[in-house]
C-alpha cells in the first residue's frame, strides 16, 4: 500500500511537472520576438537622431505618437562607436511599428553614419524579416537617411518607402560660432561645400525615385525683409537643397512659422507631428 501511495504521488509530481514545463515553454515562445507572419505587409518607421542626439530627440515625438494611437514603438537599436548592434525589443504583426535608431557616437561623420544605417537596415532585413520601411531623420539624421538611400543598391535591405526630414543642412550650416563650440568628425561634414555633402548632389542619380520625400524646415524670423528665412542654425534653403537630389515628382516641402520652430524644437512642434501622420500613414487631422 505505501509502495502504491509513493508510486501516485511520484505520478501525480511528474504531472504537475509536466505541465509547469509546457506553460513555460509556451509562454516564452510567445514571448520572443519573432519575425511577423506577414512581414510583406508592415512598413515600420524608422527614426534617426542628428548631431549630438540621443534617445529624447524622437523619445516624445513617438510618445506622442502613441498617445494619438498612429503608431507603437516596438524596437530600440542602439549603434556602438565600434559599429556593433544592440537591439531591444522586435516585431510582431501590428499597425505602424515605430523603430528608434541610437547612435552612441553622436559627432561621428556621414559616412560612418551612412555605413552604420547599412548595418542597421540589413540586420534588420535579415533578422527580422522588414521587407520595407520608412525613414524618419533630424537634422544630420537626415542627411544620414540620405545618403543611405543612395549607397542601398545591393538586395539584403528593406526597401524605402518614404523619407521625412526634419531641418536637413544639405547645403551645410553657416552659423560660424556653430563651429567654435562643437567638435568631432561631424563638423567638418556640416560645412557649407563639404567633401560630404558635395557626394551627396554629384550622386544624385543614385537616389531611388520610387521614394516620396517630404522635406521639412523651420522659420522662426518670418517677417525678415531679405526672406534670408532659418530656424535658427540651419537656413531654409539649405534643406530645401534635398529637392536638387530627389527626381522630380517625388519631392514636397513643408515650411514651418514661428518662434517654436526652432532647430532643436522641429520635432516637439505639433504642426510636425500633423504634418508626419499624414505623410507617412496619411491620418489628416489638425495641429
Amino acid at each position: 500500500m505505501t509502495s502504491r501511495f509513493y508510486t501516485n504521488k511520484k505520478k501525480f509530481l511528474s504531472i504537475i511537472l509536466t505541465s509547469i514545463l509546457l506553460g513555460l515553454t509556451l509562454f516564452f515562445i510567445q514571448s520572443t520576438p519573432t519575425r511577423s507572419e506577414n512581414s510583406s505587409d508592415l512598413v515600420p518607421t524608422i527614426f534617426v537622431h542628428g548631431f549630438k542626439g540621443g534617445p529624447m530627440s524622437f523619445g516624445k515625438m513617438i510618445d506622442r505618437f502613441q498617445d494619438s494611437n498612429w503608431g507603437s514603438k516596438r524596437m530600440v537599436v542602439y549603434v556602438r562607436a565600434n559599429g556593433e548592434l544592440s537591439v531591444r525589443g522586435g516585431i510582431p504583426h501590428n499597425m505602424n511599428p515605430m523603430i528608434q535608431v541610437l547612435f552612441e557616437n553622436n559627432r561621428a561623420s556621414l559616412q560612418s553614419q551612412t555605413l552604420w544605417m547599412q548595418k542597421v537596415m540589413s540586420t534588420l532585413y535579415e533578422k527580422h524579416g522588414i521587407e520595407k520601411a520608412n525613414l524618419v531623420g533630424h537634422s544630420m539624421g537626415g542627411l544620414a537617411s540620405a545618403s543611405f538611400l543612395m549607397n542601398n543598391q545591393q538586395e539584403g535591405f528593406p526597401v524605402i518607402q518614404k523619407l521625412a526630414v526634419i531641418a536637413s543642412p544639405f547645403e551645410g550650416i553657416e552659423k560660424q560660432e556653430y563651429f567654435k563650440n562643437n567638435n568631432g568628425p561631424a563638423t567638418e561634414d556640416l560645412r557649407p561645400g563639404s567633401e560630404a555633402l558635395n557626394y551627396l548632389f554629384q550622386h544624385k542619380e543614385d537616389f531611388d525615385q520610387n521614394v516620396q520625400v517630404l522635406a521639412i524646415a523651420g522659420v522662426v524670423n518670418p517677417n525678415d525683409l531679405e526672406k534670408n528665412y532659418w530656424d535658427g542654425l540651419v537656413h531654409t534653403s539649405s534643406v530645401q537643397s534635398l529637392s536638387k537630389i530627389v527626381p522630380f515628382g517625388s519631392y514636397q516641402e513643408h515650411l514651418v512659422y514661428g518662434k517654436a520652430a526652432t532647430h532643436s524644437g522641429l520635432h516637439e512642434h505639433p504642426e510636425v507631428d500633423h504634418m508626419l501622420g499624414e505623410f507617412l500613414w496619411n491620418i489628416k487631422s489638425q495641429p
